[in-house]
């Protein structure tokens, strides 16, 4: 799902809203602890605690921990960690508004996996956890109600998208190129309509793609709807039979010559299947969701958030807040809030 970010507020806090306008109050009439407000839903600072260091562990075990003393277009990656998680809480507290006016709530079976879920959590985190991120098991079965009850929402808006992609629309080919760069387009022709003779006469491909590709690469894989290329160069792919080389193709990055290596794989088609349909999920969703946050009363209190401080270390559990959800709740992947 797409995240949408309601506060814009302060230049250390990069947040964008929905393309639409979101009432925003800054006022001093909060609870202890209470960092925002969407609607009559409440965010205290442990959730932000949680999340933050969920998201600061589940980083660092993939790209390791050093990543987190670097910086992205000059914001450091703790920082932009802080303000996804910032979002990511918006977003599930105005789904839990959304929940209200949809008449969605949990059921007693998902309470059960809730209380387990939190009780694991709690369980695996040392007293110096626990005191740092001013965490209570209360705050932590409500943290994976609101959790379960955005998912809910998130597969009630969904529910009536069409699952079924054909292979033609979702499938993946892999093709060769030759990539020819230059000012002076005239000589760029000249010496692709050289290289596509040599190729025509029997020449092979592998070995003229090494001695004049200029792209960083040869080999691509992509769908019919991929960015990467434009709409033109797409379409001579997607045209092509199996080790068919197309005539000098004439895009902005250069001229391409290109061969076609594979017209259909099965496996990467299986999984584009599966973004396409993700991707009509949240188009759904976006939709209903856009509609219903535009004027929803929100409410921050900037100052905590800037004085807002953190344990500068990983947590001493091996458990993670959202990978107990996916478990408890036999989630495959985190795609939804």
């Amino acid at each position: 799902m797409n995240i949408r970010l309601f506060f814009i507020i302060t230049a250390c806090l990069l947040l964008c809203g929905c393309g639409k306008e979101n009432r925003i109050v800054l006022t001093t009439g909060f609870e202890e602890g209470e960092l925002f407000c969407v609607g009559d839903n409440k965010c205290f600072v442990p959730e932000v605690n949680v999340y933050v260091k969920s998201l600061e562990d589940s980083y660092s075990d993939v790209y390791g921990e050093e990543l987190m003393e670097h910086s992205v277009e000059g914001i450091p990656v703790k920082d932009k960690l802080s303000s996804l998680s910032l979002s990511r809480l918006a977003e599930v507290k105005a789904m839990g508004m959304l929940a209200k006016e949809r008449n969605i709530t949990l059921s007693e079976m998902d309470t059960d996996k809730c209380s387990k879920a939190a009780d694991r959590y709690m369980k695996s985190l040392s007293d110096e956890d626990i005191r740092d991120l001013e965490i209570t098991p209360e705050l932590l079965q409500t943290m994976y109600e609101d959790y379960a009850l955005a998912n809910k929402v998130y597969d009630d808006i969904t529910k009536d998208v069409n699952p079924e992609i054909s292979d033609d629309e979702a499938r993946i080919i892999t093709i060769q190129r030759i990539l020819i760069k230059g000012e002076d387009q005239d000589e760029i022709q000249r010496k692709a309509d050289a290289i596509y003779s040599r190729i025509s006469e029997g020449e092979a491909f592998d070995s003229i793609v090494d001695e004049y590709n200029e792209g960083s690469e040869s080999k691509y894989s992509f769908g019919k709807d991929t960015d990467e290329f434009p709409a033109e160069f797409v379409d001579v792919c997607f045209n092509l039979s199996k080790d068919e080389v197309s005539s000098p193709v004439i895009t902005g990055e250069g001229t391409s010559i290109i061969k076609c290596i594979s017209t259909y794989d099965r496996e990467q088609t299986d999984a584009n299947k599966a973004r396409l349909l993700k991707k009509r999920k949240s188009e759904a969703f976006d939709d209903v969701y856009g509609s219903f946050v535009k004027g929803l009363y929100t409410d921050f209190t900037p100052d905590l958030w800037t004085t807002l401080q953190l344990p500068d270390r990983s947590l001493d559990t091996d458990e993670n807040f959202f990978n107990i959800y996916n478990e408890v709740f036999s989630v495959s992947k985190a795609s939804r809030p």
